[in-house]
């Protein structure tokens, strides 16, 4: 575990040292950015993140073989979730590394278990057990010094704490063991993202010398690697190129692209139609936004307002505010349209309905009347999801997408990459309910379907 006050070990510096004091020239390779500092450190929780093709995997598997060569009867681990994925893999940048620490004049690892090694043994008694966690007998039978994770992104906050508990030092011959890793960009809401005591080096394309020289220039592979992650789309470009946390397992709204579906605020053209969508909640958000559509049929939601355990007067108030933030009259606002159980006799004792309350609001402040009329919205799921799913285009089949995001529209952005399809039917999306704190749900979204199916007949612009 994290021993604070204590420098951390300069493997690579130390191994450069010994090399010319024996005359040497063959010195280990070349790391930078989040790659090289993760060669330095000893904390006892930590993953390299970043998009494909970084140089993240072979630098921890890197630190982990310096480790291991420098620690004298350890015991580590080199796990992925699946044991079959690891032979064609990461094993075979293992013995990339293995072959290059021959050339280097460093002793040779033993491998036990044919083609498919079990365990790795160094000459200095320390061994690497080779597994998955749906056969972890023989990996997680003892205490470990160091264990590293490979793609960990798959891995169950589960999955990691049970191995955390064979990696807490007790019996270990290190004094600083370490549960570490690599991973790719998964949902924004990944465990990983929240736990705390789990450091992320942030790994970038600039990281690996294969794709980019000293001077920041792509080299001919940089160019082909580049090239072809710009290439992919949706929730693969975010996470594989861009490296973002985003969307979730499952998406519904596979075409999902931030550049497509995403853009900078413009002043709205006075011509243009502006509308309302409002999501009423209490312990859950009232999630509102509002609507324009260009002369083209592209509808651009410009601003949310989402919040949680507020009145309706508070919600109207901010909701104009919105629209004057965004440069537009109120009077232009044509209609809001609503879920239906705003509608319903909720047993309040002045005999009103949440519409009513919206309809007769007045300024908390200035008892200004500030109220606003709702209008029954198109509540249907499936034919809200799919208006917004054909809306978002295909890219593939040449059509162009009929709805966009402001860019300051973060919360319902999130939603439309968090939403997962119903496992009960795939044509549905999964209800979700928010948290403690008013985020995580659907509320945003059910939001912008019911904004979207105002101007449910369109004809889909194509390339």
């Amino acid at each position: 575990m994290l021993r604070s006050g204590r420098q951390p070990p300069n493997l690579l510096e130390r191994e450069r040292r010994a090399r010319q004091g024996r005359g040497e020239k063959k010195e280990p390779p070349t790391f930078r950015g989040a790659n090289l500092e993760a060669q330095t450190t000893i904390l006892h929780e930590w993953l390299l993140s970043g998009p494909a093709e970084t140089g993240k995997t072979f630098a921890a598997l890197w630190l982990l073989d310096s480790l291991l060569r420098q620690t004298a009867k350890a015991q580590a681990i080199l796990a992925r979730k699946l044991q079959v994925s690891i032979w064609g893999t990461v094993l075979i940048t293992y013995q990339r590394i293995q072959d290059l620490r021959g050339a280097m004049g460093d002793k040779p690892v033993m491998a036990y278990g044919g083609q498919k090694p079990e365990w790795y043994d160094y000459p200095n008694g320390a061994r690497l057990w080779i597994g998955g966690l749906d056969n972890p007998q023989k990996i997680l039978s003892g205490e470990r010094d160091f264990i590293y994770i490979n793609q960990a992104e798959e891995f169950t906050i589960d999955d990691w704490e049970t191995l955390l508990t064979r990696c807490t030092g007790r019996g270990a011959v290190t004094p600083t063991p370490m549960l570490f890793g690599d991973c790719n960009p998964g949902a924004e809401d990944h465990w990983i993202l929240k736990r705390p005591t789990l450091k992320l080096f942030h790994s970038k394309h600039l990281d690996n010398p294969a794709l980019y020289d000293e001077d920041g220039r792509l080299t001919a592979q940089g160019k082909r690697t580049i090239t072809t992650l710009r290439s992919l789309t949706g929730i693969r470009k975010a996470r594989l190129c861009d490296g973002l946390w985003v969307g979730a397992e499952g998406q519904y709204f596979e075409v999902w692209d931030a550049d497509l579906h995403t853009s900078e605020a413009f002043e709205i053209p006075e011509d243009w139609p502006v509308w309302g969508a409002l999501d009423y909640g209490w312990a859950h958000p009232t999630a509102f936004g509002l609507f324009t559509q260009d002369n083209d049929g592209v509808i651009y939601l410009v601003g949310e307002h989402i919040q949680h355990k507020w009145l309706a007067p508070q919600h109207c108030k901010a909701i104009r505010r919105l629209a004057e933030g965004a440069g537009i009259h109120w009077r232009r606002v044509r209609q809001i349209v609503a879920g239906h159980d705003v509608f319903q006799q909720r047993g309040a004792s002045d005999g009103k309905t949440i519409a009513d309350q919206y309809r007769d609001a007045t300024d908390p402040e200035t008892g200004d009347f500030i109220g606003m009329n709702l209008e029954k919205a198109t509540i249907d799921r499936i034919t809200g999801a799919q208006e917004l799913l054909a809306r978002l285009g295909n890219p593939e089949v040449g059509i162009k997408p009929t709805l966009k995001f402001f860019n300051n529209c973060r919360r319902t952005i999130a939603s439309m990459t968090r939403m997962v399809c119903d496992p009960r039917d795939p044509e549905d999306v999964k209800k979700v309910n928010a948290d403690v704190n008013g985020e995580g749900g659907d509320d945003e979204f059910d939001m912008c379907r019911y904004g979207a199916m105002v101007k449910a007949v369109y004809v889909p612009s194509v390339y």
